[in-house]
């Protein structure tokens, strides 16, 4: 007579989508999948404003151009041969079981707390330490689709220069003078003091005031804790959310 088999354990509940996505800071690979629709409303935004919405610190674009001959026709294959490539490459993740784009909610939803509460608790730290009254500039009656752009390219490029490139960078070339912490805090104060002074540099610099430029710092400050914790994608979301923020509130 057979021995009745012992009855299997239920198989592993599946992490959800949330869990998963605050298990671990988000990977590089990841967060160029997280980030392209900010590339993708930047790119096609500045077509229709006329090229007013372009990042000061944003070399991709120019770059593309070149690239494209300076042919509107070819900017747009170029761009429609970037989005097919993108659905493409999330049509592959999804079968290997790589990414689900249900990871957009929770970013988002993490991105969005972030932008809703930086300003005050930056505001909250000058008012502890200092008596000052950051007036930032912000561009007067900007329509619905510029504010979409304008965020769009300022969380993508700004991110990419300043953290990615900007942090990344001076901490390599400081951890061959000193330890990995200490390179790590030099980083993220350098490149934080760099961010708030590129925003009065140039001709489209505003006026520099000592109360906007503390600011500015503090926010750079704030956007690099996130990169370093959380990833680029979050980083890049928060900045562009924060944007769209503050340029609906003057709007």
């Amino acid at each position: 007579m057979a021995r009745a088999q012992p009855p299997r354990p239920p198989p592993p509940r599946a992490r959800s989508a949330f869990w998963e996505h605050f298990s671990a800071r988000i990977d590089p690979f990841t967060s160029a999948v997280l980030v392209f629709p900010l590339l993708l409303v930047y790119q096609l935004g500045i077509l229709g404003s006329g090229g007013l919405g372009l990042n000061g610190v944003d070399f991709v674009t120019k770059s593309l151009i070149e690239l494209c001959a300076r042919d509107l026709g070819n900017y747009m294959a170029a761009l429609g041969a970037g989005l097919l490539g993108y659905a493409a490459i999330l049509v592959i993740l999804r079968s290997y079981g790589r990414f689900s784009p249900q990871r957009f909610v929770p970013m988002l939803v993490e991105s969005g707390f972030y932008a809703s509460t930086m300003g005050t608790l930056i505001l909250l730290v000058i008012h502890r330490f200092t008596e000052l009254v950051p007036g930032l500039a912000v561009a007067a009656r900007t329509s619905v689709a510029d504010i979409a752009v304008i965020s769009a390219g300022a969380g993508l490029h700004e991110e990419l220069i300043f953290r990615v490139l900007g942090m990344g960078g001076i901490g390599f070339l400081l951890s061959g003078l000193t330890g990995r912490r200490r390179a790590w805090l030099g980083a993220l104060v350098l490149s934080s003091l760099i961010f708030s002074l590129a925003h009065h540099v140039g001709p489209a610099g505003e006026p520099f005031t000592y109360a906007a430029f503390v600011y500015r710092t503090l926010a750079g400050v704030f956007f690099a804790l996130v990169y370093q914790l959380r990833g680029f994608a979050v980083a890049a979301w928060t900045h562009a959310l924060y944007d769209v923020y503050v340029l609906s509130l003057h709007g």
